[in-house]
C-alpha cells in the first residue's frame, strides 16, 4: 500500500449497513449488481482535526463495488461540528461486525473545553431509511 493515512486523523470507526435500489434498476437497464438490483455498503465516520485543531466530524457511506470499496457520500455532521469541541474518542454501537437490519450508530465522546474532565457522550443513529438523528447521550 502506497498511500498514507493522514495525520490528521484522531478516530475513525466503521460498521452497519445500507442499501438502496441501483438507478438502472429503477430505469429497467441492467444493474451493476445482478443479483440484486441495489447498491450497498456500510458506514464510516471519522474525526479529523481541524486548522484550529478542534474536530471535525465526517460520515460517509461506503459502497461495495467489484473494484473494492468507494466512497459514496460524505457529508459532515453539522451538530457535532457547530459545537466547536474535541472529539476524544468514538465508539461504535454495536461491536459484532455484522448487521443484520440496515443502520448505524455509534457513540461520539466530545470536550467543548479541553480544561475539561469527563466529556459529553454524544449519539448519532442512522435509521433503514438513512435518516441521521444526532442526541446528547443520557446514561
Amino acid at each position: 500500500m502506497t498511500d498514507t493515512v493522514s495525520p490528521r486523523i484522531l478516530f475513525l470507526t466503521s460498521g452497519g449497513y445500507w442499501e438502496k435500489p441501483d438507478e438502472a434498476s429503477e430505469t429497467g437497464t441492467e444493474s451493476a449488481d445482478a443479483n440484486t438490483g441495489s447498491q450497498r455498503g456500510y458506514y464510516r465516520l471519522i474525526a479529523i482535526r481541524g486548522e484550529d485543531n478542534r474536530s471535525q466530524l465526517q460520515l460517509q457511506q461506503i459502497a461495495l463495488t467489484p473494484d473494492g470499496p468507494e466512497i459514496a457520500t460524505s457529508v459532515g455532521i453539522e451538530d457535532i461540528n457547530g459545537l466547536g469541541g474535541y472529539i476524544t474518542d468514538i465508539r461504535p454501537e454495536d461491536s459484532t461486525g455484522a448487521s443484520s437490519q440496515q443502520g448505524f450508530g455509534a457513540y461520539i465522546y466530545l470536550k467543548t473545553d479541553p480544561s475539561i474532565v469527563e466529556p459529553e457522550t454524544w449519539a448519532l443513529y442512522i435509521d433503514e431509511l438513512g435518516d441521521i438523528q444526532v442526541e446528547r447521550s443520557s446514561n
